[in-house]
């Protein structure tokens, strides 16, 4: 991912507080007031800052990184602390389906990524914006990247930045929930990453065997 992808990501990533509207209210009286050279002022000088602050946020080193994705969006995937994890998870599912890549693109609306050194997936399943593929115990799921995260993902111990591919690793087993709230299942180890605006999940591989895949998608 290059800068410019950093830049959106992290702005489709920043919360912002509510606001008290009477706080609000008076904030632009007093900037209506104001002379409309320093109001241009005052908007140059807190662009510039605000923009330190972004660009020093993309240099941070990767365990401040992986600090920081506790409460950002990774593409699709919200990161949210968990508390005690789960013992185990399940074996990875399979996808389900036995459709061609052809015609899984055609149902999801884009063209769905083969990572170069997997070859031809087992199986495929795909829905509107959403490809599952399935190499034996291998599961890969890349859907578009929207407003609104598609998953939330529980994880309980600091996640791991991978530097190779601009994403993080989910060590433990943690829960894997829809936006409505629905969880899903159990799911193990997993390596998530963001393409072109399109979010990546690996499981069922170990770390490096996760970042080798992920780096065959670029």
């Amino acid at each position: 991912m290059n800068l410019d992808d950093e830049l959106r990501a992290l702005g489709r990533s920043v919360e912002v507080p509510p606001v008290d509207s009477e706080l609000t209210a008076a904030v632009l009286a007093r900037v209506a007031d104001m002379p409309v050279r320093r109001r241009l002022r005052d908007r140059w000088r807190a662009f510039v800052a605000g923009l330190c602050v972004l660009l020093a946020g993309l240099a941070l080193t990767p365990p401040v990184r992986a600090t920081v994705a506790e409460w950002l969006r990774i593409g699709g995937v919200q990161a949210v602390p968990g508390g005690t994890p789960p013992a185990s998870a399940p074996p990875v599912p399979r996808a389900s389906g036995a459709m061609s890549l052809e015609q899984a693109a055609q149902v999801a609306g884009f063209t769905p990524v083969l990572p170069k050194d997997l070859g031809q997936p087992d199986a495929v399943n795909a829905s509107q914006d959403f490809v599952a593929m399935s190499w034996g115990s291998l599961r890969l799921e890349q859907f578009r990247t929207g407003i609104s995260p598609m998953y939330l993902k529980q994880h309980y111990e600091s996640l791991e930045y991978i530097k190779q591919v601009n994403g993080y690793w989910f060590s433990t087993p943690h829960e894997l929930v829809l936006v409505n709230e629905q969880v899903l299942r159990i799911a193990g180890p997993t390596l998530v990453w963001e393409l072109n605006g399109t979010t990546f999940r690996l499981e069922g591989a170990t770390k490096q065997r996760a970042i080798q895949v992920a780096a065959g998608t670029f």
